[in-house]
């Protein structure tokens, strides 16, 4: 069950690349990611090999683009469950500036769909070519909804595939030179001329004297073409086109023209009676990685039930940074749409989730005491690290780092809670299924030695998917964000890039800076917290099987888009799977 990895060897980028030219911008090729090498690993010594794909099934993902979060994420997530996940070559889905194409990512769907058992698809990459351009007026709505089209043949063609779906409101801030003006301008207008504070209209006369009327019309046409099609798409839902449907809020806060709006959609969605499959809450990124969970956890027929804790402000009264519903509300509709259910009582939950909130100064300790707690009782745990966004709390870690090893942890990410909620609620489906011995041919009851290689083989695969994500993670978000970006932009900065989140001539020197500094401390993380830290991997013929991670063979990492923002890492493992018996 080898993960379809389409992106290409990396092209050194040009110095004559103008930063007014989009197109040109996007003429640096995102390097190849990590594929897995059959011949450092080690694999089962049953009576015969396993054969061909090991996957439970094949699911089709149009991802929103190809960031670490959009792309890399669920495609590790879903092969951790057991699946594998197709995606279309990396120029259909384009590259930060460059849009991707829509109508060949239709042309892409409508064939992968046939091939695959399931699909999920970024409605948004299918319309306008990406989250990024969704934010700008390049695709008008008649293009748009011909692109969505592709959608109504996979539907007409696969009416037994599942086929589920997400879109998402905009975010108050658009791309371009007024992007920062715009999300205040939107925000006070939201405020004055919907909630009625009119102590603030000196404010909104004053933005609108600074924001060119070009600017604000081309910009609130925007937002009113992503909404009709938003409207739309509910509508198809109830039509039957889609079995699920997410409308995720791309970063928000409070007010602003996005409330108004998801009012609407939310009226819409009641009047239509479709609240049981098309479902509203912040979040874009993680959204393929909830669909596939909810496949798996679909698949294997349970509900997995998941205890919550948090750090220093209760759920309850937290709202996450760029998030504007309340923590806990979005932490059960997280698990409530992946088929999981919220218990109150610790030994009766399959996974123990940590919340790691901010708010408040309060100390965090009792919370990393408690983690080492369940962790020393025999529970699994996700950790769920949003307290500052996009970053790993270093407060946290450092307590942490003195009890446990990173690697103990069931999954882990400091990018949106999501992602360890969606990854552990996932591999809980398939460690089921292994237990019960419904994974891959022969039923239950089956024991051919093919077979068990198989099924071992799948599980082992599986296994190393997950560690990868799981180690990639704490990468980007500790290694990279916490201690090499702020010096990777300055780097930039003093190299002559006049804006590093719009890298327009130096992409190869910047890029090569990021690899060189994040690489030691990636590989230290590695050393310290994940080699020969034993990860479960599944029950087959009776026996328990264990995997441990002996060494990284290769480390893929790269600036995804040409900025600083981010890092992609994606880590190749030599593993070694072991039995019950061999202990």
């Amino acid at each position: 069950m080898f993960v379809r990895s389409k992106r290409p060897v990396p092209m050194l980028a040009g110095r004559a690349i103008a930063m007014a030219l989009a197109a040109a911008l996007a003429a640096v090729a995102v390097p190849a990611a990590a594929t897995p090498v059959p011949d450092s690993r080690t694999v089962w010594e049953g009576d015969g090999l396993p054969p061909g794909n090991n996957s439970l099934g094949e699911v089709a993902l149009l991802p929103l683009d190809d960031r670490p979060y959009t792309w890399y994420a669920p495609l590790k997530l879903g092969g951790g469950a057991g699946y594998e996940v197709l995606t279309p070559e990396s120029d259909v889905l384009g590259r930060h500036f460059t849009p991707g194409d829509g109508a060949q990512a239709g042309e892409w769907l409508t064939r992968a769909a046939d091939q695959a058992d399931d699909a999920i698809i970024a409605l948004p990459m299918l319309a306008y070519g990406g989250l990024l351009h969704s934010r700008d007026s390049a695709v008008s709505e008649d293009q748009a909804m011909a692109n969505l089209e592709a959608v109504r043949q996979v539907r007409e063609e696969n009416p037994g595939e599942r086929l589920y779906a997400f879109d998402t409101i905009m975010r108050l801030t658009p791309e371009g030179p007024w992007r920062t003006e715009i999300r205040l301008w939107a925000t006070v207008l939201d405020e004055v001329e919907n909630l009625g504070q009119e102590e603030k209209r000196p404010r909104l006369e004053e933005l609108e004297a600074q924001i060119p009327e070009e600017v604000r019309t081309a910009y609130l046409e925007t937002r009113a073409r992503n909404h009709r099609i938003n409207l739309r798409m509910i509508e198809w839902a109830a039509e039957g086109i889609f079995d699920y449907l997410i409308i995720g809020q791309d970063d928000a806060s409070g007010t602003g023209l996005h409330r108004p709006e998801a009012e609407a959609l939310a009226a819409r969605i009641a009047e239509l009676g479709v609240q049981d499959r098309v479902v509203l809450y912040p979040g874009a990124d993680v959204v393929a990685s909830l669909l596939l969970a909810k496949i798996a956890v679909e698949e294997a027929g349970t509900e997995p039930a998941v205890y919550v804790e948090y750090s220093r402000v209760h759920g309850a009264e937290w709202t996450a940074p760029y998030q504007n519903i309340r923590y806990q509300d979005l932490i059960h509709g997280y698990v409530h749409t992946i088929g999981g259910r919220i218990t109150e009582d610790v030994d009766d939950a399959d996974v123990v989730l940590m919340a790691n909130t901010g708010g408040n100064q309060d100390s965090v300790e009792p919370f990393a005491d408690r983690i080492v707690h369940y962790l020393d009782d025999g529970h699994t745990v996700a950790l769920g690290d949003d307290a500052i966004a996009g970053h790993t709390d270093r407060r946290l870690m450092n307590l942490l780092d003195e009890e446990i090893q990173r690697g103990s942890l069931d999954s882990y990410s400091g990018w949106n809670i999501g992602i360890p909620i969606s990854q552990s609620l996932s591999r809980h489906a398939l460690l089921q299924r292994a237990e019960a011995g419904d994974v891959g041919p022969g039923g239950a009851q089956s024991s051919a030695s093919p077979i068990l290689a198989w099924r071992t083989e799948l599980l082992r695969e599986a296994a190393e998917h997950t560690v990868e994500l799981t180690l990639s993670e704490w990468v980007q978000t500790n290694a990279y964000r916490n201690y090499v970006r702020a010096d990777t932009t300055a780097y930039a900065s003093a190299l002559g890039e006049p804006n590093p989140q719009i890298i327009a001539t130096y992409y190869d020197e910047i890029d090569a800076y990021a690899r060189e500094h994040t690489t030691p401390q990636a590989q230290g993380i590695f050393d310290e917290h994940f080699a020969d830290v034993p990860r479960p991997v599944g029950t087959v013929d009776g026996q328990s099987l264990t995997l441990s991670a002996r060494e990284v063979a290769e480390w893929n990492i790269f600036l995804p888009w040409l900025r600083t923002g981010e890092l992609a890492a994606e880590p190749e493992l030599t593993t070694e799977l072991v039995t019950e018996a061999r202990r």
